[in-house]
């Protein structure tokens, strides 16, 4: 296990989730800034299977992310660190906003600042998109992956979890090395 003390690690969380605005995959721009490319608690594969875990299970697929990392980091505290780090941002967040509609019941000044927030996500999506295509896109395969999955998503609307099941089903018949 790597040596990283509870507290950084509550810390870093705690950062993401009181900076990261927009769901899950405005946030996973973070996690991979701060804990792949800064921190380096985290190698690209051990991400992305993090990531993967985190959509296949029940709840909220960040927060599942952040569990999983938390568990592989310190185990059952690693993972309590984590959720404490993501989830008390909001909660605080939230309960003023709601406090404050309310009480005034106009959140025009709100909305215009979602506004701004919610075009700015799309730039860090795309950010996100850029650095794990460098490292994951590296042949005609994988390319081909990304593709199908982005027309089934975007035209075909399927289920996502549907999708990473096939994917996976797809990989195992692709990648496999030797026979089952």
């Amino acid at each position: 296990m790597k040596e990283i003390s509870l507290k950084n690690i509550f810390l870093v969380f705690l950062k993401m989730g009181a900076f990261a605005f927009g769901g899950v995959y405005s946030m996973l721009a973070f996690f991979e800034k701060e804990l792949v490319q800064k921190k380096k608690w985290l190698t690209h594969e051990e991400f992305a299977e993090g990531v993967v875990i985190g959509q296949l299970t029940p709840g909220a697929p960040i927060v599942n992310t952040g569990i999983f990392i938390g568990y592989t980091l310190k185990r059952l505290k690693g993972a309590l660190a984590t959720v404490a780090g993501q989830v008390l941002p909001a909660f605080f967040l939230v309960l003023i906003i709601a406090y404050l509609y309310i009480k005034y019941n106009d959140i025009a000044l709100i909305r215009s600042i979602l506004k701004g927030i919610g075009a700015a996500v799309v730039g860090l999506v795309a950010s996100v998109v850029y650095s794990m295509g460098k490292k994951f896109l590296t042949s005609y395969k994988s390319i081909s992956f990304a593709v199908i999955a982005f027309l089934c998503l975007a035209i075909f609307k399927l289920n996502p979890i549907v999708l990473i099941v096939i994917s996976g089903i797809g990989g195992l018949l692709v990648y496999r090395e030797g026979r089952l």
